[in-house]
């Protein structure tokens, strides 16, 4: 999927505080807020609503409810502060559980996302459930 056709979040409405200091569990140093970064995350699968039209014979039909488990892929784009405090909201909000991450390269389209985004990380759908 080229870049251009993705969906992403836009956060302008949001009045959380993605720049809200924290400490690194790990090297015990504050989390970077300078360098902007993109990073794909692989998802856990998630079980996520979904109804179903059902046909039985001699009736007019109707909708049952089930659950699907959906999984996704997705490239996040701001400061290593700012992803980890997307990653804090996203897990109590959405329920959101890594499953895998990896660093890619950056590019003019991901600086120019962030810039029109107000300095606010962005998420990208990378495989979309249609």
């Amino acid at each position: 999927m080229d870049i251009k056709d993705a969906e992403y979040q836009d956060w302008k409405e949001d009045s959380y505080n993605y720049n809200k200091p924290k400490i690194s569990f790990f090297t015990k140093k504050p989390l970077n807020n300078t360098k902007i970064l993109a990073e794909d995350w692989w998802l856990k699968p998630m079980m996520q609503s979904s109804s179903v039209w059902c046909q039985e014979a001699g009736s007019k039909g109707r909708y049952i409810s089930d659950y699907k488990s959906v999984g996704r892929d997705v490239r996040v784009i701001g400061t290593e502060l700012q992803l980890y405090n997307l990653f804090c909201k996203m897990s109590d909000e959405k329920g959101w559980q890594i499953k895998d991450e990896w660093e890619v390269k950056i590019t003019d389209k991901h600086l120019d996302l962030y810039m029109k985004n107000n300095l606010k990380p962005i998420i990208i759908n990378l495989i979309t459930n249609k």
